[in-house]
């Protein structure tokens, strides 16, 4: 191995990551800390601030003045060299259409089949969600416990009440294991560390935010509507909790009628099928609904380093 390339992630790494998601979960509220108190903004500081803003301007219209620079790319076949170079590294998603078409869970999961499988073992989920508008702020509130075919019918009904999400994963390894005998591996991009599964019904939507890792979503039943804005557009976002926006879905005139800053945002909609993945870089801001009763995984295994969680100031 050269002196000068990085050396893979162990699986010890694998496992960290992993946590390191749960934990965080899409934008999970960090443990209550008492902060120290925040030193007065400067106008020195808010004139940085509108630099910023400024130059992340002046990059995207200068990616706007090309096709292949500024659209959403969509690949077949994609080696984990191209990969490596034309996304992971610039930091830039790209949707992989089919690269998992071939595993037997494509087939195999609905509805009747994972309740069948999985039967009476206690799983966690996220319940109570359509009660809240800060569900995943809050998940902790919402981690409920059931025999997983009394969940899968609950999911049936379609809605956002019920939902098996990532922050359930570590919950539920032992219960959900005979379904990996279904999947199989994604070598040109990942190490055999396992994914973390999503379940749920028709409707059910995770809004507004951004990740703390690079995430590869892989679409194994139903279809997902996956939004996407580049890191440009925080400014519109009324970013001000952890890593969510309070304008929550763009795609709500309710919602865009209070946060009117995030009606021209730069944005991509992507629909998810099965056989599908979606690599989300770090810090890009994504919204996703469920089409239908869908079933997914969340992989940050990758082989190249994979950090930001350790020290994003979360305060």
């Amino acid at each position: 191995m050269s002196k000068n390339m990085p050396s893979l992630p162990t699986q010890a790494d694998d496992m960290r990551m992993q946590m390191a998601l749960r934990q965080i979960d899409f934008g999970a509220a960090p443990r209550p800390v008492a902060p120290p108190p925040a030193p007065a903004q400067t106008p020195q500081d808010r004139l940085a601030l509108k630099r910023q803003d400024w130059l992340m301007e002046v990059q995207e219209r200068q990616r706007a003045l090309s096709p292949y620079a500024s659209g959403l790319l969509t690949a077949e076949n994609l080696s984990g060299e191209d990969f490596l170079h034309s996304f992971y590294a610039p930091g830039r998603p790209v949707l992989i259409k089919g690269a998992i078409a071939h595993w037997p869970a494509l087939a195999r999961w609905t509805p009747d089949y994972l309740a069948e499988t999985i039967g009476e073992a206690q799983i966690e989920y996220q319940g109570g969600r359509s009660r809240a508008q800060d569900y995943e702020l809050k998940k902790d509130k919402h981690r409920k416990r059931a025999p997983f075919r009394q969940f899968i019918a609950l999911a049936r009904k379609g809605g956002n009440d019920a939902y098996l999400t990532a922050s359930n994963s570590a919950a539920n390894g032992a219960a959900l294991a005979p379904l990996e005998a279904d999947l199989g591996p994604i070598d040109a991009y990942l190490t055999r560390a396992p994914g973390m599964v999503w379940i749920g019904g028709e409707g059910t939507f995770t809004p507004l935010h951004f990740d703390l890792t690079n995430n590869l979503l892989a679409q194994v039943t139903g279809t997902k509507r996956v939004i996407l804005l580049p890191p440009s557009q925080t400014r519109r976002l009324a970013h001000r909790s952890h890593v969510f926006s309070e304008v929550r879905d763009v795609t709500d005139e309710a919602r865009l009628t209070l946060h009117p800053q995030a009606r021209d945002v730069l944005r991509y909609d992507v629909l998810l099928t099965p056989g599908d993945l979606l690599f989300i870089p770090i810090g890009w801001w994504h919204q996703v609904r469920s089409e239908s009763f869908s079933t997914m995984l969340t992989y940050t295994n990758f082989h190249w380093p994979n950090v930001g969680h350790e020290n994003y100031p979360a305060g």
